[in-house]
């Protein structure tokens, strides 16, 4: 008998022990009752002791029926809390899993995984908002592509822009933001950048976007135009600011100027 209730105390100790680990991670995740939490991780350690007190008076003390039943509840406590604390665990990491892909999703463009156009409009609020004196956006939009979805379909339009996105990404300094705003237009935001930076930037996505992009059957080059604009330079705000860009990237676009950067005659 003795041997028996000594089994089922250790049996839910064990549990309980087993259930210290995913109750910690529970607690450092912020919300989620985290006082409940970490108070339930604090009457482990208590029944943790509880439950040793109680294995060390049955190893010298006759065990009776009584002993036996107290010592089958101890077992299922134990496990009970182990079960709970690692189911709790599971469906509190995948809602956070679920709620980060939804967020995700929202805020970026499913075809090029960039920032969509609500996320930039964001970002570049924070920016105005924050002690940077100094920025510059880029405004820009391929050349020809309707005639890349007319000419080769929309599927391979699509791994047009999907190639762009990655290597506009990829030639963007450290701090650099790029976001797709829709059809083939996308936008860059440099903080910390003035004109003369934002000019070299410009000039390697065009020197990037000069290597050849191999569709199924085809090889092609395609050219971006870029218009820049400066804050608080070219405008206060984000509506200036983007709208000045744009008109910049228009005037690129109709010189065959590759990138301009904004002037007040040009609207």
């Amino acid at each position: 008998m003795s041997y028996i209730a000594i089994t089922l105390v250790s049996t839910g100790l064990l549990g309980l022990i087993l259930a210290i680990y995913p109750t910690r991670q529970i607690c450092h995740i912020p919300g989620h009752q985290h006082n409940g939490w970490v108070l339930l991780l604090t009457m482990i350690f208590m029944f943790i002791i509880g439950y040793l007190g109680y294995i060390w008076m049955l190893i010298d003390r006759d065990v009776g029926n009584l002993e036996l039943i107290v010592a089958t509840i101890f077992c299922g406590g134990g496990g009970f809390v182990f079960v709970i604390s690692r189911m709790s665990k599971e469906t509190i990491f995948k809602l956070q899993q679920t709620i980060h892909e939804k967020h995700y999703q929202a805020h970026h463009d499913p075809l090029t995984n960039l920032p969509n156009r609500h996320q930039f409009y964001d970002e570049l609020d924070k920016l105005i908002d924050t002690d940077y004196h100094i920025f510059s956006c880029l405004m820009m939009d391929l050349n020809d592509f309707k005639m890349v979805n007319d000419t080769l379909g929309h599927a391979e339009g699509d791994h047009v822009l999907q190639v762009v996105a990655e290597r506009i990404r990829d030639t963007l300094p450290k701090r650099g933001i790029a976001a797709r705003l829709g059809g083939d237009e996308f936008t860059v935001m440099l903080p910390g950048m003035t004109t003369k930076g934002a000019l070299k930037v410009a000039k390697a996505i065009q020197e990037a976007l000069t290597k050849d992009i191999q569709c199924e059957n085809h090889t092609l080059v395609i050219g971006i135009s870029i218009g820049i604009a400066e804050f608080p330079k070219h405008g206060i705000n984000k509506k200036e600011i983007m709208k000045h860009a744009d008109i910049a990237m228009y005037k690129a676009k109709a010189t065959d100027g590759y990138s301009q950067v904004y002037s007040n005659h040009m609207d």
